[in-house]
């Protein structure tokens, strides 16, 4: 992964900010909304007794909240991700769970960039058929994205997540604790969302 694909996933938002900028008109937030989302995402897991690579693989996130004024929305979520990776000797089906809290940041009214800053809670499970090793920590996520109305309930966006396990970390082998351990789960998420907003996106002029 890694760091090409976080800087590509940042200039292709950045770079449809500006080409779309020109066409949007100031919007209001308000009231509850929703979304989901789809893309590539990117695992990685560091412990005493585990490989620290990334792998790609699917993922997906699911999202809800509510406005707290025209430039700032919270909400929570859960995000997903899932792989199967054959490693020469055997195959390992992984998979990461993330459960969090987020604030959303539009610094611009004329241009629907935001910026994403929040805490998640990430569990991530490895099994080779044999054994299975389950690590879980606590760690910030930011994100990015640039959203654009298809009707007045309805955004799309494509955004860039990234969320870091670093504190109050666990490891599980087949279901025992490891003693003295305490390992990193990160994931990164590029991709497409849509999101439903309650009230009608209001356009309040130029």
């Amino acid at each position: 992964m890694t760091r090409r694909v976080v800087l590509l996933g940042s200039l292709v938002v950045l770079a449809l900010g500006r080409d779309l900028a020109a066409q949007q008109q100031r919007q209001a937030r308000d009231g509850f909304w929703f979304g989901a989302a789809l893309g590539r995402g990117w695992a990685r897991v560091s412990c005493d007794i585990c490989k620290g690579t990334y792998h790609g693989g699917l993922s997906g996130a699911l999202r809800l909240g509510g406005g707290v004024s025209r430039s700032v929305l919270i909400g929570a979520e859960v995000a997903a991700w899932w792989a199967t990776i054959d490693s020469g000797t055997a195959t390992v089906h992984q998979s990461l769970a993330s459960f969090g809290a987020a604030a959303y940041w539009y610094p611009s009214r004329r241009r629907p960039l935001y910026l994403k800053l929040g805490l998640s809670f990430l569990t991530h499970r490895a099994d080779d058929g044999t054994d299975v090793i389950t690590s879980t920590a606590i760690g910030p996520q930011f994100g990015v994205g640039y959203e654009w109305p298809v009707s007045p309930h309805l955004l799309v966006s494509p955004f860039l997540n990234v969320g870091f396990g670093i504190v109050a970390g666990s490891l599980k082998f087949n279901g025992g604790n490891v003693q003295n351990s305490s390992p990193g789960v990160s994931l990164a998420q590029l991709g497409f969302g849509v999101t439903w907003h309650q009230v009608p996106l209001r356009r309040t002029g130029r």
